[in-house]
């Protein structure tokens, strides 16, 4: 989308940056230009994902760290701040799974929701503070999901940690917007990435129920949402604020809650779900 290297010189944040989404947009931005922190909990893959940025000719530091642990949070924006600061800051780092309700325990909506909704206040906040105090600039990208505005059976963690994100994007959108910092979402679809499919889809027929009901008739790809999120984190978009941009090739438009339908379950299809989710 965008050409040269318009991110010089600046230097980008993105939490679950070692694989899958994040690993694809901190290279996107990387091959723009810009300097790049990830963070994660798996130092081997943040070793490995470090590499591969640093060979598109950009810099690149990680940190091994569980973004839920506010004091930890701290010190890294202060560390991060005591070097090149932070131009953006692009919350990705989630966790979700497919099942009934009823079938979970209370550990099962903490572990969603302390990552994709605590986690991303904690980090925000911090990074938003510096920001202020330094009377720095800055962008906010989260990464939602369509069903963050209506809802969806089946990943109800999911939903109310990614309607809370949505929400709390939305209003540091307007309260932060005179300061100079912007905040907006991308909502994706159905994408194919390695932890969203061991993860949610339960079979080779609920793919080929996602694809056929999809308008555009096929899944997304990770560089797509790679290239929105570099021209909502440019300055391409500087009067873009507090908007959150779906990327699905129209399957909200033809129901939302991507996962509603997994009502056509049976019993033992839950079962077997079930079973392997508690063998990990």
């Amino acid at each position: 989308m965008l050409e040269g290297r318009p991110f010089k010189g600046k230097f980008y944040l993105i939490t679950g940056g070692g694989s899958g989404l994040g690993l694809e947009i901190s290279k996107t931005l990387a091959s723009y230009g810009a300097g790049i922190y990830i963070i994660g909990r798996d130092k081997e893959k943040l070793s490995r994902a470090k590499s591969q940025i640093e060979d598109l000719g950009s810099e690149c530091g990680y940190f091994s760290v569980d973004i839920r642990e506010y004091e930890t949070v701290r010190g890294i924006i202060d560390n991060v701040f005591s070097s090149y600061g932070i131009d953006g800051l692009v919350n990705n780092a989630a966790g979700n799974f497919i099942s009934r309700t009823e079938d979970l325990s209370m550990n099962a909506f903490l572990s969603v929701i302390n990552i994709v909704l605590n986690g991303s206040i904690n980090i925000t906040l911090e990074t938003g503070k510096k920001w202020i105090e330094k009377k720095r600039k800055g962008s906010v990208l989260s990464i939602l999901t369509t069903y963050a505005e209506t809802g969806s059976g089946f990943v109800v963690p999911s939903a109310a940690a990614k309607g809370g994100l949505n929400a709390f994007t939305k209003s540091i959108a307007v309260e932060w917007g005179p300061k100079g910092i912007r905040a907006n979402g991308i909502a994706p679809g159905p994408f194919k990435t390695e932890g969203a499919w061991k993860n949610l889809i339960p079979d080779q027929s609920f793919e080929d129920y996602l694809v056929n009901k999809n308008p555009m008739k096929r899944l997304g790809n990770v560089e797509e949402i790679a290239e929105l999120a570099a021209f909502l984190l440019s300055d391409y978009s500087s009067f873009i604020n507090g908007e959150v941009i779906r990327i699905d090739g129209g399957e909200f438009l033809k129901g939302s809650g991507q996962f509603n339908d997994l009502s056509i379950l049976s019993d033992e299809q839950w079962e077997n779900l079930k079973s392997r989710r508690e063998k990990k």
